[in-house]
C-alpha cells in the first residue's frame, strides 16, 4: 500500500488571512454585491487582506442595461481606494467581444468565461488567498469563480443572495419552465453543489437549495444587514425635505430598484388613496428602473403627479439622508418566486433609520419583521397596503413605536459588525473543510483512488 504524494500547503486551523472575492460590481450598484462588500470591509478592518475581482455583469452584456448606463465609467478608471487592506481589479471585455453577445450569445458566453477565467487565475496566483468567495452563482461570476478555484486548488465559498433563475425570468418575461430558464437553473444549482460551502441570506433560500439536493450541512445562513451608525434615527434628512419641498408632508419612501417586480405599479394606487384621504403626504421615489416612465405617464394623465416625487438614482452615501427624510418606508414586492427569495437591503436600512415600515408578507420580510417591527400586508392586496400607509400617516405615535422597535432589532441582530463575525466564522469553516479534503486525498491509498 502506497500513499499518493501531494504537495499540500495547509495553514494553521482557524486562520483565514487573505480573501479573493468575485463580484459583478465594484463598488456596488444598488443592492448588487452590497452584502459581500460590507462584510468584506468589516473583516478588512480586522486585518484580513481582501482582493475583489469584478466581472462585467451578465445583464449588461446581454443588453439589459441602458447604453448610457453611468456605472460603466467605473471600468475606465482605477478602482476606488476603500481601505488599506482592500484592492480590486475589473475584468472588462473589449467592444468586439461585447458586440458578439448581441450576435451569437452562446459563443460569446464561452469566450467571456475563458477570457475572464484566464485573467482571474493570474490574479488568484498573484494574491495567494486562503479562500475564494463568489458573491453569487451567476453564469459569469459563479462560473469564473468556480473554475478559478478548481484550477488553482482553492476552497470556494459561494453566495446565494437571491434565486437568480427566478430573478432572470422576471426580468426577461420568460416562464420558469422555458428552455433558457431551465438551463440557467441547472447551472445555478450545479455551481452551488460544486462549491466547498454556500452562504444564503435567508432560511427560505437554504430550504430552496436543499430541495435541489445541495447538502444543508454545507449551507450557512448569513442575513443581510445595515450600518447602524450610517443609517440612524439621528439623521433627519432636513436638507432633502427642503430641497424637494416636503417640509410639511408625511413622506412615504420607496427606494432601490423601481421595477414592476419590486411593486412600483402599486405607487399609482397609493398616490390616488393618499390624494383623497391624506393629501398632506407625498411618495418619494429614490432609485432607477424601467417602470418610472409609464408610472408618471399614468400619474400625469390622472392628475396625481403632485403626490409623487422622483429624486432619481442617488449615490449610496446620500441614502441615509433620503431615508432620514421619510416618515414611512415601503417594501412592496408582489407574490412571485423572486419576491419570496429576496431579502431587500432597504428593509434593513429602513430599520436602522428607525422608520415605520410597510412591507408585503413575503418570505424575505417575514423572516426579519413581525407586527411589532413593521406593518405586514398580503402581497397584491392594494387596499391593505394603502390602508396601512394612510393609518400610519394619521398616527405619528404608532410610527414612532414601530420605528423604535425596528431600530432595536437592527442593533441587536443585523449590524454589519455583528454579521462580520458570523461571516468570518463561516469563512474559516469553508477553508478548513477544503484543508480536510486535501489531507484525506494526500493520505489515500493508491489502490483506492
Amino acid at each position: 500500500m502506497f500513499s499518493r504524494e501531494f504537495v499540500v500547503t495547509v495553514k494553521p486551523s482557524g486562520q483565514v488571512q487573505r480573501l479573493v472575492v468575485f463580484v459583478e460590481h465594484y463598488p456596488p450598484f444598488l443592492g448588487s454585491d452590497r452584502t459581500i462588500f460590507e462584510l468584506s470591509k468589516r473583516v478588512a478592518e480586522r486585518g484580513v487582506k481582501v482582493h475583489f475581482i469584478a466581472t462585467q455583469p451578465l445583464r449588461y452584456l446581454v443588453g439589459r442595461r441602458p447604453p448610457a448606463w453611468e456605472y460603466k465609467e467605473n471600468w475606465t478608471r482605477p478602482p476606488p481606494k476603500i481601505h488599506d487592506n482592500i484592492t480590486a481589479r475589473h475584468l472588462v471585455l473589449d467592444q468586439r467581444a461585447v458586440g458578439l453577445w448581441l450576435l451569437i450569445a452562446p459563443l460569446a458566453y464561452v469566450l467571456t468565461v475563458v477570457l475572464f477565467t484566464g485573467r482571474a487565475i493570474k490574479e488568484v496566483v498573484r494574491f495567494g488567498p486562503d479562500l475564494i468567495i463568489a458573491a453569487n452563482a451567476s453564469p459569469i461570476v459563479g462560473m469564473v469563480a468556480l473554475l478559478s478555484a478548481k484550477l488553482t486548488v482553492h476552497p470556494l465559498f459561494m453566495g446565494c443572495p437571491d434565486w437568480m433563475t427566478a430573478y432572470a425570468a422576471g426580468l426577461t418575461g420568460q416562464k420558469m419552465n422555458s428552455l433558457g430558464m431551465v438551463l440557467l437553473h441547472i447551472v445555478e444549482m450545479r455551481l452551488y453543489k460544486w462549491a466547498t460551502r454556500v452562504f444564503a441570506v435567508t432560511d427560505f433560500l437554504k430550504r430552496l437549495l436543499t430541495r435541489y439536493s445541495v447538502d444543508p450541512n454545507r449551507i450557512d445562513v448569513i442575513p443581510n444587514g445595515v450600518d447602524t451608525q450610517q443609517f440612524s434615527p439621528s439623521v433627519e434628512g432636513l436638507a432633502v425635505r427642503k430641497k424637494y419641498r416636503l417640509e410639511e408632508r408625511c413622506v412615504v419612501l420607496l427606494s432601490g430598484h423601481l421595477e414592476e417586480w419590486a411593486g412600483v405599479s402599486l405607487v399609482y394606487d397609493l398616490a390616488m388613496k393618499l390624494d383623497r384621504e391624506f393629501p398632506k403626504s407625498n411618495v418619494l421615489l429614490v432609485g432607477t428602473g424601467s417602470s418610472i416612465t409609464p408610472l408618471f405617464e399614468k400619474l400625469f394623465k390622472d392628475r396625481l403627479a403632485h403626490m409623487v416625487t422622483y429624486a432619481g438614482l442617488q449615490p449610496f452615501e446620500e441614502m441615509p439622508e433620503f431615508t432620514g427624510a421619510s416618515d414611512i418606508a415601503l417594501c412592496i414586492f408582489p407574490n412571485t418566486p423572486v419576491s419570496h427569495a429576496a431579502s431587500p437591503l432597504k428593509v434593513f436600512e429602513y430599520m436602522g433609520a428607525g422608520k415605520a415600515i410597510v412591507a408585503t408578507r413575503v418570505a424575505g420580510t417575514v423572516e426579519v419583521l413581525d407586527d411589532n417591527t413593521g406593518v405586514l400586508v398580503p402581497p397584491g392586496d392594494v387596499e391593505a397596503l394603502c390602508g396601512a400607509v394612510v393609518n400610519l400617516c394619521r398616527d405619528p405615535e404608532l410610527r414612532k413605536r414601530i420605528g423604535a422597535n425596528a431600530r432595536l432589532l437592527a442593533e441587536r441582530k443585523y449590524s454589519w459588525q455583528r454579521l462580520a463575525e458570523v461571516f468570518m466564522d463561516a469563512c474559516i469553516r469553508a477553508a478548513t473543510r477544503q484543508q480536510g479534503l486535501l489531507i484525506r486525498k494526500s493520505n489515500a491509498p493508491m489502490d483506492s483512488v
